[in-house]
């Protein structure tokens, strides 16, 4: 058995979920893809958690059999342009990419729709004891909704969930030495959890490929169009981290100012280390 046919029992049923793929294809011609799909799937599941959706029925598993059908048809894509090409077919290379960029949105769709469901259901406790769900017991900000209203990230469960350790490590990197801070004041909580998603953001910019980001997000580079231009794409996802890197730092100017306000009742400066035995000498005209 090829690894589509735990999802899918025939090729037509697989086609319901890619229409444009070639009515001539088989599950055997297309494994080696579906087995990189799967294992990239897995590693956002775990093995459990697949096993379990694969077995359930409802919408859960339709959002299962889309993610796993188009990510498939990304990965497969390559040898069917090298096909066709053989064959004295041509494809060019915008329509390639747009077919490529619509299969991946279809997948990150579907894997959105799986996560939330999920998150909501409770009949799948092999979720709850995932590595990345338990990390997140620890974190500033527990949920996808939470996230968006501080950063816009279109409400992706799965770009959310993918950047739990971002996040983590952002606030290792010094911003839970600012929460602890803060304790209860409102105010300054409200600023530091605006840093941390940005910061978030910032981090992802410089691990993630665009095609990977939140239309939102996406939009704002080249992969939008239907030419791509890497290096120019890089300079500018490399100058948005930048640039939300320096918000951050900024904004904790801001803060540490009222944190110090809040608990000395002043504000320090470089005046305030003015010694006793610092002596005002007055010359005469």
């Amino acid at each position: 058995m090829t690894i589509l046919e735990e999802l899918f029992s025939t090729i037509a049923e697989f086609r319901m979920y890619v229409p444009y793929a070639e009515s001539n294809i088989s599950f055997e011609q297309l494994n080696s893809s579906a087995i990189s799909a799967k294992k990239q799937i897995v590693l956002i599941l775990t093995r459990k958690v697949y096993s379990d959706i694969e077995s359930a029925y409802g919408e859960l598993n339709e959002a299962l059999r889309m993610a796993m059908a188009n990510l498939t048809m990304a990965k497969q894509l390559v040898f069917d342009i090298v096909s066709k090409r053989k064959n004295n077919v041509d494809i060019y290379k915008h329509e390639q990419e747009a077919m490529r960029r619509s299969f991946i949105e279809n997948y990150y769709n579907a894997m959105d729709t799986v996560i939330q469901l999920l998150d909501t259901k409770e009949d799948f406790p092999s979720w709850k004891e995932t590595r990345y769900k338990k990390l997140l017991d620890g974190l500033k900000i527990q949920s996808t909704e939470d996230f968006d209203m501080l950063y816009s990230i279109d409400l992706s469960y799965l770009f959310f969930f993918r950047t739990i350790p971002i996040q983590k490590e952002a606030l290792d990197d010094g911003l839970s030495a600012y929460f602890e801070r803060a304790e209860d004041k409102e105010d300054v909580l409200r600023m530091l959890h605006r840093c941390l998603a940005k910061q978030t953001i910032a981090i992802a910019l410089r691990r993630f490929d665009i095609i990977e980001f939140p239309p939102t997000i996406r939009s704002l580079f080249d992969d939008s169009k239907a030419s791509r231009s890497g290096k120019d794409e890089q300079e500018r996802m490399l100058a948005l981290a930048a640039s939300l890197a320096n918000e951050v730092k900024q904004e904790l100017v801001n803060i540490d100012l009222l944190l110090t306000s809040d608990s000395s009742g002043s504000v320090d400066t470089n005046t305030s280390f003015n010694r006793p035995d610092d002596l005002i000498m007055l010359m005469p005209c």
